[in-house]
Protein backbone atom coordinates (compact mmCIF):
# COMPACT_ATOMS: atom_id res chain seq x y z
CA UNK A 1 0.00 0.00 0.00
CA UNK A 2 1.09 3.43 -0.84
CA UNK A 3 0.36 6.48 1.37
CA UNK A 4 1.74 9.47 3.42
CA UNK A 5 2.49 9.28 6.82
CA UNK A 6 4.63 11.76 9.44
CA UNK A 7 8.14 10.80 9.88
CA UNK A 8 10.21 13.75 12.14
CA UNK A 9 14.36 13.58 10.62
CA UNK A 10 16.77 13.88 13.36
CA UNK A 11 17.72 17.32 14.66
CA UNK A 12 15.78 20.05 16.39
CA UNK A 13 15.83 22.23 12.86
CA UNK A 14 14.50 19.49 10.68
CA UNK A 15 11.71 19.44 8.33
CA UNK A 16 9.09 17.63 8.83
CA UNK A 17 8.51 15.09 5.87
CA UNK A 18 5.61 12.92 4.74
CA UNK A 19 6.74 9.32 3.51
CA UNK A 20 4.78 6.02 2.40
CA UNK A 21 3.79 4.35 5.44
CA UNK A 22 6.24 1.36 6.45
CA UNK A 23 9.04 2.68 3.74
CA UNK A 24 12.30 4.74 4.18
CA UNK A 25 12.19 8.29 2.95
CA UNK A 26 12.68 8.85 -0.61
CA UNK A 27 12.09 5.22 -1.71
CA UNK A 28 9.31 3.51 -3.71
CA UNK A 29 6.42 1.79 -1.99
CA UNK A 30 6.74 -1.75 -1.65
CA UNK A 31 3.98 -4.59 -2.72
CA UNK A 32 1.50 -5.51 -0.24
CA UNK A 33 1.90 -8.56 1.64
CA UNK A 34 -1.73 -10.18 1.45
CA UNK A 35 -5.46 -8.62 1.23
CA UNK A 36 -6.39 -9.01 5.24
CA UNK A 37 -4.50 -5.72 5.82
CA UNK A 38 -5.25 -3.77 2.93
CA UNK A 39 -8.38 -2.46 3.89
CA UNK A 40 -7.33 -1.31 6.93
CA UNK A 41 -4.21 0.14 6.31
CA UNK A 42 -6.28 2.03 3.25
CA UNK A 43 -8.42 3.57 6.21
CA UNK A 44 -5.82 4.33 8.49
CA UNK A 45 -3.83 6.45 5.54
CA UNK A 46 -6.91 8.29 4.58
CA UNK A 47 -7.29 9.68 7.96
CA UNK A 48 -3.76 10.40 8.00
CA UNK A 49 -4.08 12.30 4.48
CA UNK A 50 -7.26 14.61 5.87
CA UNK A 51 -5.15 15.06 8.97
CA UNK A 52 -1.85 16.60 7.47
CA UNK A 53 -3.83 18.25 4.92
CA UNK A 54 -5.86 19.97 7.02
CA UNK A 55 -4.69 19.91 10.51
CA UNK A 56 -1.14 20.53 10.17
CA UNK A 57 -1.04 23.92 8.59
CA UNK A 58 -3.75 25.14 11.41
CA UNK A 59 -1.42 23.69 14.19
CA UNK A 60 1.46 25.36 12.61
CA UNK A 61 -0.07 29.14 12.68
CA UNK A 62 -1.39 28.91 16.41
CA UNK A 63 1.53 27.78 17.73
CA UNK A 64 4.71 30.08 15.82
CA UNK A 65 7.33 29.59 18.76
CA UNK A 66 6.81 26.15 18.36
CA UNK A 67 9.95 23.63 17.96
CA UNK A 68 8.47 22.31 14.55
CA UNK A 69 10.06 24.49 12.31
CA UNK A 70 7.44 26.79 9.49
CA UNK A 71 8.31 25.56 6.11
CA UNK A 72 10.30 27.07 3.63
CA UNK A 73 8.49 29.38 1.36
CA UNK A 74 7.67 27.44 -1.71
CA UNK A 75 5.78 28.23 -5.14
CA UNK A 76 3.05 27.04 -4.30
CA UNK A 77 -0.81 27.32 -2.67
CA UNK A 78 -0.43 27.25 1.16
CA UNK A 79 -2.62 23.79 1.18
CA UNK A 80 -3.95 21.81 -1.00
CA UNK A 81 -7.31 21.46 -3.04
CA UNK A 82 -9.76 18.56 -2.29
CA UNK A 83 -8.75 17.29 -5.74
CA UNK A 84 -5.22 15.95 -4.34
CA UNK A 85 -6.65 13.80 -1.19
CA UNK A 86 -9.14 12.13 -3.91
CA UNK A 87 -7.27 11.67 -6.17
CA UNK A 88 -4.41 9.81 -3.65
CA UNK A 89 -7.56 8.19 -2.24
CA UNK A 90 -8.74 6.80 -5.46
CA UNK A 91 -5.78 6.01 -6.63
CA UNK A 92 -5.44 3.47 -3.00
CA UNK A 93 -8.40 1.92 -3.58
CA UNK A 94 -7.44 0.86 -6.95
CA UNK A 95 -4.45 -0.68 -5.72
CA UNK A 96 -5.83 -2.36 -2.63
CA UNK A 97 -7.98 -4.14 -5.27
CA UNK A 98 -5.83 -4.92 -8.17
CA UNK A 99 -3.60 -6.31 -4.97
CA UNK A 100 -6.03 -8.80 -4.13
CA UNK A 101 -6.03 -9.62 -7.95
CA UNK A 102 -2.25 -10.05 -7.54
CA UNK A 103 -1.43 -7.21 -9.94
CA UNK A 104 2.29 -7.44 -8.76
CA UNK A 105 2.57 -10.78 -10.33
CA UNK A 106 1.11 -9.51 -14.29
CA UNK A 107 1.03 -5.96 -14.30
CA UNK A 108 5.02 -5.00 -14.50
CA UNK A 109 6.63 -2.32 -15.53
CA UNK A 110 2.91 -0.35 -14.98
CA UNK A 111 2.85 -1.42 -11.42
CA UNK A 112 6.09 -0.18 -10.35
CA UNK A 113 6.00 2.61 -12.83
CA UNK A 114 2.55 3.73 -10.76
CA UNK A 115 4.22 3.03 -7.57
CA UNK A 116 7.06 5.30 -8.15
CA UNK A 117 5.32 7.83 -9.46
CA UNK A 118 3.11 8.27 -6.23
CA UNK A 119 6.57 7.73 -4.17
CA UNK A 120 7.24 10.89 -6.13
CA UNK A 121 4.16 12.65 -5.40
CA UNK A 122 4.33 11.96 -1.54
CA UNK A 123 8.18 13.85 -1.96
CA UNK A 124 6.12 16.93 -3.25
CA UNK A 125 3.54 17.05 -0.84
CA UNK A 126 5.64 16.44 2.43
CA UNK A 127 7.89 19.37 0.68
CA UNK A 128 4.01 21.59 0.29
CA UNK A 129 4.27 21.09 -3.53
CA UNK A 130 0.68 19.94 -3.67
CA UNK A 131 0.05 20.78 -7.59
CA UNK A 132 2.79 18.49 -8.21
CA UNK A 133 1.92 16.30 -6.00
CA UNK A 134 -1.43 16.16 -7.40
CA UNK A 135 -0.20 15.34 -11.06
CA UNK A 136 2.05 12.72 -9.88
CA UNK A 137 -1.08 10.89 -7.84
CA UNK A 138 -3.04 11.31 -10.95
CA UNK A 139 -0.01 10.05 -13.15
CA UNK A 140 0.10 6.66 -11.11
CA UNK A 141 -4.01 6.67 -10.76
CA UNK A 142 -3.97 6.74 -14.75
CA UNK A 143 -1.65 3.81 -15.30
CA UNK A 144 -2.91 1.18 -12.79
CA UNK A 145 -6.52 2.22 -14.47
CA UNK A 146 -4.99 1.53 -17.91
CA UNK A 147 -3.52 -1.72 -16.31
CA UNK A 148 -7.18 -2.77 -15.19
CA UNK A 149 -8.39 -1.41 -18.06
CA UNK A 150 -5.43 -3.99 -20.27
CA UNK A 151 -6.20 -6.74 -18.26
CA UNK A 152 -8.78 -8.95 -20.82
CA UNK A 153 -5.76 -7.83 -23.37
CA UNK A 154 -2.78 -9.45 -21.14
CA UNK A 155 -4.85 -12.44 -20.76
CA UNK A 156 -5.37 -13.06 -24.40
CA UNK A 157 -1.80 -12.13 -25.48
CA UNK A 158 -0.66 -14.72 -22.35
CA UNK A 159 -2.27 -17.34 -23.39
CA UNK A 160 -1.43 -16.95 -27.29
CA UNK A 161 2.13 -16.69 -26.61
CA UNK A 162 1.96 -19.83 -24.35
CA UNK A 163 -0.08 -21.94 -26.97
CA UNK A 164 2.53 -20.81 -29.69
CA UNK A 165 5.45 -21.93 -27.58
CA UNK A 166 3.98 -25.17 -26.55
CA UNK A 167 3.24 -25.56 -30.33
CA UNK A 168 7.60 -25.50 -30.71
CA UNK A 169 7.86 -27.53 -27.78
CA UNK A 170 9.48 -24.08 -26.06
CA UNK A 171 8.18 -25.10 -22.25
CA UNK A 172 10.20 -22.61 -20.91
CA UNK A 173 8.08 -19.82 -22.32
CA UNK A 174 5.11 -21.51 -22.66
CA UNK A 175 5.24 -21.61 -18.70
CA UNK A 176 6.42 -17.99 -17.94
CA UNK A 177 3.33 -17.23 -20.36
CA UNK A 178 0.70 -19.65 -18.64
CA UNK A 179 1.94 -18.84 -14.80
CA UNK A 180 1.36 -15.38 -15.92
CA UNK A 181 -2.18 -15.61 -17.31
CA UNK A 182 -3.51 -17.61 -14.11
CA UNK A 183 -2.18 -14.84 -12.37
CA UNK A 184 -4.48 -13.05 -14.20
CA UNK A 185 -7.19 -15.09 -13.88
CA UNK A 186 -6.45 -18.02 -11.45
CA UNK A 187 -9.28 -20.39 -12.45
CA UNK A 188 -8.96 -20.04 -15.82
CA UNK A 189 -8.88 -23.36 -17.61
CA UNK A 190 -7.09 -23.05 -21.18
CA UNK A 191 -4.32 -21.63 -19.02
CA UNK A 192 -3.90 -24.63 -16.44
CA UNK A 193 -3.97 -26.89 -19.16
CA UNK A 194 -1.72 -25.89 -20.82
CA UNK A 195 0.67 -24.87 -17.68
CA UNK A 196 0.22 -28.73 -16.99
CA UNK A 197 1.14 -29.54 -20.52
CA UNK A 198 4.15 -27.11 -21.00
CA UNK A 199 5.45 -28.51 -17.46
CA UNK A 200 5.58 -32.24 -18.91
CA UNK A 201 6.98 -30.96 -22.59
CA UNK A 202 10.51 -31.79 -22.33
CA UNK A 203 10.28 -34.94 -21.00
CA UNK A 204 7.11 -35.62 -24.12
CA UNK A 205 9.74 -34.72 -26.33
CA UNK A 206 12.73 -37.01 -24.73
CA UNK A 207 10.15 -40.33 -25.29
CA UNK A 208 9.32 -38.93 -28.50
CA UNK A 209 13.10 -38.85 -29.56
CA UNK A 210 13.34 -42.59 -27.88
CA UNK A 211 9.72 -43.63 -29.79
CA UNK A 212 11.56 -42.96 -33.05
CA UNK A 213 15.37 -44.07 -32.55
CA UNK A 214 13.56 -47.29 -31.83
CA UNK A 215 10.97 -47.41 -34.95
CA UNK A 216 14.04 -46.81 -37.22
CA UNK A 217 15.36 -49.92 -35.44
CA UNK A 218 12.19 -51.92 -36.14
CA UNK A 219 11.96 -52.30 -32.53
CA UNK A 220 7.90 -51.98 -32.43
CA UNK A 221 7.60 -52.58 -29.28
CA UNK A 222 10.08 -50.28 -27.44
CA UNK A 223 8.43 -47.88 -29.67
CA UNK A 224 5.05 -47.98 -28.93
CA UNK A 225 6.33 -47.91 -24.99
CA UNK A 226 8.03 -44.72 -25.64
CA UNK A 227 4.90 -43.11 -27.90
CA UNK A 228 2.57 -44.63 -25.13
CA UNK A 229 4.72 -42.93 -22.49
CA UNK A 230 4.09 -39.88 -24.53
CA UNK A 231 0.75 -40.10 -24.61
CA UNK A 232 0.73 -40.69 -20.67
CA UNK A 233 2.37 -37.29 -19.93
CA UNK A 234 0.44 -35.19 -22.20
CA UNK A 235 -2.83 -37.05 -24.06
CA UNK A 236 -3.27 -33.82 -26.31
CA UNK A 237 0.00 -34.40 -28.01
CA UNK A 238 -1.01 -35.01 -31.89
CA UNK A 239 2.52 -35.89 -32.99
CA UNK A 240 2.44 -39.08 -30.21
CA UNK A 241 -1.28 -40.12 -30.22
CA UNK A 242 -0.16 -40.38 -34.69
CA UNK A 243 2.80 -42.38 -34.02
CA UNK A 244 1.64 -44.22 -31.66
CA UNK A 245 -1.27 -44.98 -33.88
CA UNK A 246 1.32 -46.06 -36.65
CA UNK A 247 3.59 -48.61 -34.81
CA UNK A 248 0.33 -49.81 -33.41
CA UNK A 249 -1.43 -51.05 -36.54
CA UNK A 250 2.27 -51.92 -37.62
CA UNK A 251 2.46 -54.41 -34.50
CA UNK A 252 -1.34 -55.69 -35.10
CA UNK A 253 0.08 -57.16 -38.68
CA UNK A 254 2.54 -58.68 -37.32
CA UNK A 255 0.72 -60.77 -34.33
CA UNK A 256 -2.23 -61.17 -36.52
CA UNK A 257 0.07 -63.45 -39.04
CA UNK A 258 2.12 -65.06 -36.34
CA UNK A 259 -1.35 -66.33 -34.64
CA UNK A 260 -2.92 -67.48 -38.07
CA UNK A 261 0.38 -69.23 -38.65
CA UNK A 262 0.05 -70.84 -35.44
CA UNK A 263 -3.67 -71.97 -35.51
CA UNK A 264 -3.37 -73.75 -38.60
CA UNK A 265 -0.63 -75.45 -37.95
CA UNK A 266 -2.47 -76.09 -34.19
CA UNK A 267 -5.48 -77.12 -36.53
CA UNK A 268 -3.66 -79.24 -39.05
CA UNK A 269 -2.14 -81.43 -35.88
CA UNK A 270 -5.52 -81.84 -34.07
CA UNK A 271 -4.81 -79.84 -31.33
CA UNK A 272 -7.87 -78.31 -31.00
CA UNK A 273 -7.26 -76.28 -27.59
CA UNK A 274 -3.97 -74.49 -29.27
CA UNK A 275 -5.71 -73.90 -32.69
CA UNK A 276 -9.11 -72.60 -30.53
CA UNK A 277 -6.14 -70.25 -28.78
CA UNK A 278 -4.33 -68.44 -31.82
CA UNK A 279 -7.44 -68.15 -33.77
CA UNK A 280 -8.98 -66.06 -31.28
CA UNK A 281 -6.17 -64.07 -30.42
CA UNK A 282 -6.40 -63.38 -34.70
CA UNK A 283 -9.77 -62.52 -34.22
CA UNK A 284 -9.16 -60.21 -31.57
CA UNK A 285 -6.62 -58.51 -33.58
CA UNK A 286 -8.38 -58.57 -36.80
CA UNK A 287 -11.91 -58.58 -35.85
CA UNK A 288 -14.07 -60.34 -39.18
CA UNK A 289 -11.55 -61.16 -40.95
CA UNK A 290 -11.90 -63.82 -43.56
CA UNK A 291 -9.34 -65.99 -43.33
CA UNK A 292 -10.10 -66.20 -39.65
CA UNK A 293 -13.72 -66.68 -40.52
CA UNK A 294 -12.65 -69.80 -42.75
CA UNK A 295 -10.01 -71.66 -40.09
CA UNK A 296 -12.68 -71.59 -37.62
CA UNK A 297 -15.45 -73.08 -39.48
CA UNK A 298 -12.91 -76.04 -39.90
CA UNK A 299 -12.31 -75.68 -36.32
CA UNK A 300 -15.90 -75.65 -35.21
CA UNK A 301 -16.76 -78.90 -37.00
CA UNK A 302 -13.67 -81.04 -35.87
CA UNK A 303 -14.87 -79.81 -32.35
CA UNK A 304 -18.39 -80.66 -33.07
CA UNK A 305 -17.48 -84.19 -33.78
CA UNK A 306 -15.10 -84.62 -30.46
CA UNK A 307 -17.39 -82.86 -28.45
CA UNK A 308 -20.48 -85.03 -29.09
CA UNK A 309 -18.34 -88.08 -28.23
CA UNK A 310 -17.35 -86.87 -25.18
CA UNK A 311 -20.27 -85.54 -24.18
CA UNK A 312 -21.97 -89.12 -24.75
CA UNK A 313 -19.65 -90.67 -22.54
CA UNK A 314 -19.72 -88.67 -19.44
CA UNK A 315 -23.38 -88.53 -20.02
CA UNK A 316 -23.43 -92.47 -19.73
CA UNK A 317 -21.21 -92.47 -17.12
CA UNK A 318 -22.96 -89.85 -14.89
CA UNK A 319 -27.03 -92.00 -16.11
CA UNK A 320 -25.15 -94.72 -14.51
CA UNK A 321 -24.13 -93.55 -11.36
CA UNK A 322 -27.73 -91.96 -11.06
CA UNK A 323 -26.38 -88.32 -11.31
CA UNK A 324 -29.85 -87.44 -13.65
CA UNK A 325 -29.29 -83.86 -13.49
CA UNK A 326 -25.59 -83.88 -15.14
CA UNK A 327 -26.39 -87.07 -16.96
CA UNK A 328 -29.54 -84.15 -18.62
CA UNK A 329 -27.26 -81.01 -18.56
CA UNK A 330 -24.75 -83.06 -20.70
CA UNK A 331 -27.64 -84.26 -23.18
CA UNK A 332 -28.45 -80.44 -23.57
CA UNK A 333 -25.25 -79.74 -24.64
CA UNK A 334 -24.75 -82.38 -27.27
CA UNK A 335 -28.53 -81.12 -28.74
CA UNK A 336 -27.08 -77.93 -28.31
CA UNK A 337 -24.15 -78.67 -31.09
CA UNK A 338 -26.70 -81.26 -33.10
CA UNK A 339 -29.95 -81.29 -32.69
CA UNK A 340 -30.54 -84.29 -34.31
CA UNK A 341 -28.39 -86.66 -32.11
CA UNK A 342 -30.49 -89.35 -31.17
CA UNK A 343 -28.22 -90.24 -28.21
CA UNK A 344 -29.00 -87.06 -26.81
CA UNK A 345 -32.86 -87.07 -27.31
CA UNK A 346 -33.18 -90.30 -26.29
CA UNK A 347 -30.84 -89.58 -23.09
CA UNK A 348 -32.32 -86.67 -22.18
CA UNK A 349 -36.03 -88.03 -22.36
CA UNK A 350 -35.20 -90.41 -19.69
CA UNK A 351 -33.08 -88.78 -17.33
CA UNK A 352 -35.95 -86.36 -17.05
CA UNK A 353 -37.98 -88.77 -16.16
CA UNK A 354 -35.95 -90.11 -13.89
CA UNK A 355 -35.46 -86.77 -11.96
CA UNK A 356 -39.16 -86.03 -11.77
CA UNK A 357 -39.45 -89.22 -10.02
CA UNK A 358 -36.69 -88.38 -7.50
CA UNK A 359 -38.31 -85.24 -7.06
CA UNK A 360 -41.58 -86.66 -6.12
CA UNK A 361 -39.77 -89.07 -3.54
CA UNK A 362 -37.97 -85.69 -1.71
CA UNK A 363 -41.47 -84.31 -1.73
CA UNK A 364 -42.02 -86.32 0.98
CA UNK A 365 -38.45 -87.63 2.57
CA UNK A 366 -37.47 -83.90 3.42
CA UNK A 367 -40.77 -83.19 5.00
CA UNK A 368 -42.31 -86.70 6.26
CA UNK A 369 -45.00 -84.58 8.24
CA UNK A 370 -46.89 -84.27 5.03
CA UNK A 371 -48.00 -87.83 4.81
CA UNK A 372 -49.91 -86.54 8.58
CA UNK A 373 -52.82 -85.53 6.45
CA UNK A 374 -54.90 -88.08 4.70
CA UNK A 375 -54.35 -86.66 1.32
CA UNK A 376 -50.71 -87.02 0.86
CA UNK A 377 -50.83 -90.29 2.85
CA UNK A 378 -52.58 -91.37 0.14
CA UNK A 379 -50.67 -89.39 -3.05
CA UNK A 380 -47.54 -91.48 -0.79
CA UNK A 381 -49.08 -95.15 -1.31
CA UNK A 382 -49.96 -94.42 -5.04
CA UNK A 383 -46.29 -92.97 -5.45
CA UNK A 384 -44.64 -96.62 -4.37
CA UNK A 385 -47.47 -98.57 -5.71
CA UNK A 386 -46.64 -97.24 -9.35
CA UNK A 387 -43.01 -97.02 -8.83
CA UNK A 388 -42.52 -100.59 -8.09
CA UNK A 389 -39.31 -101.97 -6.59
CA UNK A 390 -36.06 -100.30 -8.74
CA UNK A 391 -33.47 -102.35 -10.62
CA UNK A 392 -29.83 -103.39 -9.09
CA UNK A 393 -28.22 -100.51 -11.28
CA UNK A 394 -30.43 -97.81 -9.18
CA UNK A 395 -29.68 -97.98 -5.57
CA UNK A 396 -30.25 -94.50 -4.47
CA UNK A 397 -33.83 -94.90 -5.99
CA UNK A 398 -34.19 -98.23 -4.10
CA UNK A 399 -33.35 -96.70 -1.25
CA UNK A 400 -35.37 -93.64 -1.25
CA UNK A 401 -38.27 -96.66 -1.89
CA UNK A 402 -37.64 -98.16 1.31
CA UNK A 403 -37.49 -94.96 3.29
CA UNK A 404 -40.65 -93.12 2.04
CA UNK A 405 -42.53 -96.96 2.54
CA UNK A 406 -41.23 -97.02 5.94
CA UNK A 407 -42.67 -93.53 6.60
CA UNK A 408 -45.82 -94.25 5.23
CA UNK A 409 -46.26 -97.07 7.80
CA UNK A 410 -45.45 -95.39 10.74
CA UNK A 411 -47.76 -92.44 9.35
CA UNK A 412 -50.71 -95.17 8.89
CA UNK A 413 -50.46 -96.79 12.54
CA UNK A 414 -52.15 -95.29 15.44
CA UNK A 415 -50.42 -93.93 18.53
CA UNK A 416 -51.80 -94.18 22.30
CA UNK A 417 -52.56 -91.10 24.03
CA UNK A 418 -54.04 -90.17 26.72
CA UNK A 419 -56.22 -86.82 27.35
CA UNK A 420 -56.76 -85.85 31.11
CA UNK A 421 -59.18 -83.38 32.18
CA UNK A 422 -61.28 -83.11 35.43
CA UNK A 423 -64.78 -84.70 34.93
CA UNK A 424 -66.66 -81.36 34.56
CA UNK A 425 -65.60 -80.29 31.76
CA UNK A 426 -67.12 -81.21 28.26
CA UNK A 427 -63.90 -81.86 25.15
CA UNK A 428 -64.63 -82.16 22.32
CA UNK A 429 -61.95 -84.01 19.91
CA UNK A 430 -61.65 -82.78 16.47
CA UNK A 431 -60.92 -85.12 13.25
CA UNK A 432 -62.25 -87.84 15.97
CA UNK A 433 -65.91 -86.76 17.91
CA UNK A 434 -67.41 -85.57 20.97
CA UNK A 435 -65.66 -86.85 24.40
CA UNK A 436 -67.89 -85.47 27.18
CA UNK A 437 -67.02 -85.65 30.70
CA UNK A 438 -64.14 -87.90 31.85
CA UNK A 439 -61.20 -87.59 33.98
CA UNK A 440 -59.06 -90.24 32.02
CA UNK A 441 -59.24 -91.03 28.25
CA UNK A 442 -56.88 -93.47 26.16
CA UNK A 443 -56.96 -93.05 22.94
CA UNK A 444 -55.27 -94.93 19.45
CA UNK A 445 -54.96 -92.14 17.10
CA UNK A 446 -52.95 -91.25 13.67
CA UNK A 447 -50.19 -89.32 13.44
CA UNK A 448 -51.02 -85.43 12.89
CA UNK A 449 -52.47 -82.17 14.53
CA UNK A 450 -55.57 -82.06 16.92
CA UNK A 451 -57.31 -79.64 18.40
CA UNK A 452 -59.08 -80.47 21.68
CA UNK A 453 -61.81 -77.99 23.03
CA UNK A 454 -63.30 -77.69 26.35
CA UNK A 455 -66.34 -76.18 27.68
CA UNK A 456 -68.04 -75.74 31.26
CA UNK A 457 -70.74 -73.46 31.99
CA UNK A 458 -69.74 -70.43 34.10
CA UNK A 459 -65.71 -71.03 32.74
CA UNK A 460 -64.10 -69.74 29.87
CA UNK A 461 -63.45 -72.31 27.18
CA UNK A 462 -59.94 -73.63 26.66
CA UNK A 463 -58.45 -74.91 23.08
CA UNK A 464 -55.74 -77.16 23.07
CA UNK A 465 -53.24 -77.96 19.78
CA UNK A 466 -51.29 -80.93 19.85
CA UNK A 467 -49.20 -83.22 18.01
CA UNK A 468 -49.46 -86.77 17.55
CA UNK A 469 -45.87 -88.58 16.11
CA UNK A 470 -44.89 -91.73 15.57
CA UNK A 471 -43.33 -92.57 18.95
CA UNK A 472 -44.02 -89.19 20.40
CA UNK A 473 -44.15 -88.43 23.96
CA UNK A 474 -46.69 -90.59 26.23
CA UNK A 475 -47.16 -87.24 28.37
CA UNK A 476 -51.30 -86.58 28.81
CA UNK A 477 -53.14 -83.92 26.94
CA UNK A 478 -54.56 -82.14 29.68
CA UNK A 479 -57.95 -80.47 28.92
CA UNK A 480 -59.99 -78.22 31.66
CA UNK A 481 -62.08 -74.86 32.25
CA UNK A 482 -60.43 -73.15 34.99
CA UNK A 483 -60.99 -69.34 33.93
CA UNK A 484 -64.29 -68.40 36.03
CA UNK A 485 -66.52 -65.90 33.29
Amino acid sequence: MTGMRSQRQPGPDAPTLLTPPGEPPGQAPRVSRGPRWAWAALAGLLLLVVAVVFALPGLVERFPGSAVPAPPPVEETPGPSDEVPATLEAYLQLRARLELEHAAAWGEPDWSIAAARVADGDRHFAQRRFAAAGREYGAGLDLLRRLEASRPLLLSEALEEGTAALARDDAGTAITRFEKALAIEPDHPEAARGLARARVRDAVVTQMALGEAAEANRDLDGAAAAYRQAVVLDAAFEPALAALDRVSEEMTARDFMAAMSRGLAALEAGRMAEAESALAAAERLRPGDPAVADAGARLKRVKARAGLERLRRKAVAAAAAEGWRVAAGLYREALAIDPLAGFALEGLRRAEARIRLHEQFDHYLERPDRLYADGPLANAEALLESTGPAGPAEPRLAEKIDRLGELVRRAGTPVPVTLSSDGATSVVLYRVGELGLFSTRHLELLPGEYTAVGRRPGYRDVRKVFKVRPGSDPTPVVVRCEEPI
